[in-house]
C-alpha cells in the first residue's frame, strides 16, 4: 500500500509539474516570414509614425495566443509569397496580441470582439475596413486591391 501512495506521489508531481511547465510558455507568434507577410512591428503608434511619413495604409492583425483560427492565419495564409509581395511593399503591417497591453489600447479604441481582427487604416489612423475572423489570402488580396492597392 505504501509502494503505491508513493507512487501516486512521484506521478502527481511528474504531472503538475509538465502541467505548469506547458501552461507558462506563452504561445510566440510568426511575426515574420522570408516569404509571406513580416510582421516586424508590434506598436500601433510606431506603425502609424511609419505610415504617415511614408503615406502607406496599415494592415493590422489582432490576434491571441489561445487563438486556433490565428495560428491558422500565420501558419496557412500569412505565411504565402504572394501576400508578402503586396503587403510588404504596399501596407505597414502590425501584428498586436490582444491580451498585450498594446493590444488592450487597441481593443478600447476599436473595440475587438473576435479573433483574428484585420484592421485596415489609412494613412491618418482611420479604419477602412474591419474583418473578424478567418480570411483567405484570395481575400486579403481583393482587400488590397478594393482599397486601391496594386
Amino acid at each position: 500500500m505504501k509502494i503505491f501512495q508513493k507512487l501516486f506521489m512521484i506521478a502527481a508531481i511528474a504531472g503538475l509539474s509538465f502541467g505548469i511547465t506547458s501552461c507558462t510558455r506563452r504561445y510566440k507568434p510568426m511575426l515574420s516570414s522570408h516569404d509571406g507577410v513580416n510582421f516586424k512591428i508590434t506598436s500601433l503608434a510606431q506603425a502609424e509614425e511609419i505610415a504617415k511619413a511614408e503615406n502607406k495604409p496599415l494592415f493590422v492583425f489582432a490576434h491571441a495566443s489561445w487563438c486556433p483560427t490565428c495560428k491558422k492565419m500565420e501558419q496557412e495564409v500569412l505565411v504565402q509569397k504572394k501576400l508578402g509581395n503586396i503587403y510588404n511593399q504596399e501596407f505597414v503591417d502590425v501584428a498586436i496580441d490582444i491580451d498585450s497591453p498594446e493590444g488592450h489600447k487597441l481593443n478600447d479604441l476599436c473595440k475587438i470582439r473576435a479573433t483574428p481582427t484585420l484592421f485596415f487604416l489609412n494613412p491618418d489612423g482611420s479604419i477602412a475596413k474591419k474583418s473578424e475572423g478567418f480570411m483567405t489570402a484570395e481575400e486579403l488580396l481583393a482587400t488590397a486591391q478594393s482599397l486601391k492597392i496594386k
